[in-house]
């Protein structure tokens, strides 16, 4: 039976119609080291035995798996009953080694959209180096849910909208998506903040120079420990202060790239004010050659429509960028060039470029 290693193990044993006794290396009940727990309602694992149960359960702590660092540690529990033909079993509980930030959120069911999202973005790979500390701030599943149910009691069900977008093209890194970003603002680099360092004010994230506060009434569990880090459940996710953008290379027809047609932009991110999406021609100072209509905030947005102004069906390839702008005069009408400025993120506009590469259907 293998057992995480950096969280308390509670050995539960129990049967039907027997008198039951079992020992934890050789430490029997009602010692003061003996670490059982008489109930609990996480169980990690377990094991049937001719009508005995073994149980794993866990709370924050580790006072049976003793691992220290990397080297992974065995522990014997025995299992007998008296008036039973069965003779007294030893079953060795290993603590398994996988235990950087990364790992440890994948033991927890609450935690399982993130994992899947860390792991399909790279962040993953990011949150395991050895070399830097992290910390990992982190929503439970509700966060990510498309839509908010109406239990009062899941406060976060729908907080950021949905599932971000995992839209890279192959020559782009995949830590670069609306899913990576949003990702790298909920995690330090650094000195590991416990919460006994919070509030944590204006500290700087993941995402480029993007800065985060977090106060002590925003956690609902913390200090989960790592190697190389901590974790804190939050009550809800944080929001990046900057909108984020996924958009991928493609080929069309001639006849969808006119001035009455329009391109799906494969996600997006914006923040409270919302704004839009703008395409430019050829870099980011280029001419606008598109936009959507009023994209609200905050929270995710995917398949957003831009609406081409230039015909393209006599072109071969072309280059755009997409290229969210802020709604900053609250009339939900694009003003640019205006007041609806581009968001920014370490100084320069946040951008995903594509190339479009258009086909003769010989239409035109």
């Amino acid at each position: 039976m293998n057992v995480p290693d950096t969280v308390t193990y509670y050995m539960q044993g129990y049967t039907i119609d027997k008198d039951y006794t079992w020992t934890v290396n050789g430490t029997s009940p009602g010692s003061a080291d003996f670490p059982v727990e008489a109930s609990s309602d996480q169980t990690y694992e377990w094991q049937s035995r001719d009508g005995e149960f073994i149980t794993v359960v866990y709370a924050p702590g580790d006072p049976i798996a003793t691992t220290s660092g990397r080297s992974a540690s065995t522990n014997s529990i025995q299992v007998d009953a008296s008036n039973d033909d069965i003779d007294a079993e030893t079953i060795e509980v290993s603590a398994a080694v996988n235990n950087k930030v990364s790992g440890q959120i994948g033991r927890f069911g609450l935690f399982s959209t993130l994992t899947d999202l860390a792991a399909s973005s790279g962040i993953a790979d990011v949150l395991s180096d050895e070399g830097p500390s992290f910390t990992l701030f982190a929503p439970p599943n509700a966060a990510f849910s498309a839509d908010n149910d109406g239990d009062d009691e899941i406060e976060t069900a729908g907080a950021i909208g949905g599932i971000p977008t995992q839209a890279v093209d192959d020559d782009e890194d995949s830590t670069s998506s609306v899913r990576a970003d949003i990702l790298k603002y909920h995690a330090i680099q650094g000195d590991s903040l416990t919460a006994s360092d919070l509030p944590a004010n204006d500290v700087e994230t993941l995402l480029g120079s993007e800065t985060v506060s977090v106060t002590a009434d925003m956690v609902s569990q913390a200090n989960i420990p790592a190697t190389n880090g901590v974790i804190h459940k939050l009550n809800e996710p944080l929001f990046p202060p900057t909108a984020l953008v996924d958009f991928t290379d493609r080929t069309l027809a001639d006849t969808s790239v006119t001035d009455t047609d329009s391109l799906t932009v494969d996600g997006s991110y914006f923040p409270e004010a919302g704004g839009y999406i703008v395409l430019h021609e050829g870099s980011a100072g280029g001419p606008v050659v598109g936009s959507s209509e009023y994209v609200e905030g905050r929270g995710v947005s995917n398949d957003v429509q831009v609406y081409l102004n230039k015909d393209y069906s006599g072109e071969s390839a072309v280059t755009l960028v997409a290229m969210p702008h802020e709604e900053t005069t609250g009339d939900e009408t694009l003003d640019f060039p205006g007041n609806d400025t581009p968001y920014t993120l370490s100084g320069s506009p946040v951008t995903d470029q594509v190339e479009i590469t258009v086909e003769s259907t010989g239409s035109n």
